[in-house]
């Protein structure tokens, strides 16, 4: 391999790593100070938290593999037109198709790697994720009530329970605020959690329930007695996630050939169809004139790549709701694409 090659090789691939690192990072850390929020409010356990940031890593991964790429390739290119290495390799007879050459050499195993996430990790990513996610919200029904401890839920309701005896609630009771202003006080013997990853409720038995005004008027005070009671936590499925057969949770073998699961599959290569056709793309959009700065090319080469990208959403969006067809569907596009691509190329070596 040359040592051009290798030159860009080597500059790009540290760049791709860098910037996936960072970008991972400022992802990762906004996604755990939801989920510790959530962990805090009681609608999931604790323990679960990290497990969910190392499958969200995966997801956010998938997204930002090709915008890292884009990212990394015109900085390095730039940085060569800045350092007039590229119009080195010009004089000494080094064509421009060599720089692409030395990205697709980067973009290759780059788009292997990113259909082999989003064709078969991802979907076991979201299966898991759903899955840890219904368990650690089942786990914190229980992580609400800690014996002797004072807990406030989302809308501001103080639950108290005595103690813990085989799952069984002793000596519970809650203090809430109502619509109308008033106040309330719900006491029980025991009680039990029920509910799915949906909802959560207690089923009380054999308690008492005192509710007064907000002016404390005795005329609108009561006191009732009841043997079992139906009550739904608040707040408890704040971020409950839909139990449903969801498309991305499906494996890629088992799609089908429906317009909704042809749209799937699309989505799921389309990232790295884009990110090996822009590739070839790359060289135009950074060159850049000598005084020219080294990230001047950055932001229209970006804009291009999310455009491209939010275009395919948006057909495989239409596939999905049957307002196109599903063949060719979203490879129009990437077809589209490349043919501009290839007359730029056409109208750049005419012009040399």
């Amino acid at each position: 391999m040359p040592i051009l090659y290798r030159y860009i090789i080597r500059e790009t691939l540290a760049v791709f790593l860098a910037t996936n690192l960072i970008l991972l990072a400022i992802l990762l850390s906004f996604r755990l100070s939801t989920l510790l929020a959530a962990a805090a409010a009681g609608n999931m356990a604790l323990s679960a938290v990290w497990m969910l940031i190392g499958l969200q890593a995966v997801r956010f991964l998938v997204i930002l593999m090709p915008l890292a790429f884009v990212l990394a390739a015109v900085m390095t290119l730039g940085r060569l037109y800045r350092d007039h290495e590229i119009s080195a390799a010009l004089a000494c007879g080094i064509a421009p198709r060599h720089q692409t050459r030395a990205l697709l050499a980067c973009a290759i195993p780059i788009g292997l790697l990113l259909l082999t996430l989003s064709m078969s990790v991802l979907p076991r990513v979201y299966r898991g994720q759903e899955a840890l996610r219904q368990q650690a919200q089942q786990e914190a029904g229980m992580i609400l009530f800690t014996p002797n401890t004072y807990r406030r839920l989302d809308d501001g309701t103080i639950v108290h329970t005595g103690a813990i005896e085989g799952g069984q609630l002793r000596d519970f009771f809650i203090a809430r605020d109502e619509p109308d202003g008033g106040h309330s006080l719900i006491l029980a013997a025991n009680g039990e959690m029920l509910g799915d990853e949906q909802q959560r409720h207690l089923l009380l038995h054999d308690g008492r329930r005192l509710a007064w005004n907000a002016d404390h008027d005795p005329a609108h005070t009561t006191l009732f007695t009841y043997q079992h009671a139906d009550l739904r936590l608040p707040g408890a499925n704040t971020l409950a996630a839909s139990s449903d057969n969801r498309l991305r949770n499906l494996p890629t073998s088992e799609l089908g050939t429906s317009p909704e699961h042809l749209s799937e599959w699309q989505s799921r290569s389309n990232p790295a169809i884009a990110l090996l056709i822009y590739a070839l793309a790359l060289p135009l959009l950074a060159r850049s004139q000598p005084r020219q700065g080294r990230y001047q090319k950055i932001v229209p080469a970006f804009i291009a790549f999310a455009l491209y990208i939010n275009l395919l959403d948006l057909i495989t969006i239409a596939i999905r709701k049957q307002q196109i067809p599903p063949l060719p569907g979203s490879y129009w596009l990437h077809g589209a694409v490349l043919a501009l691509i290839l007359i730029l190329w056409r109208q750049t070596r005419s012009r040399a």
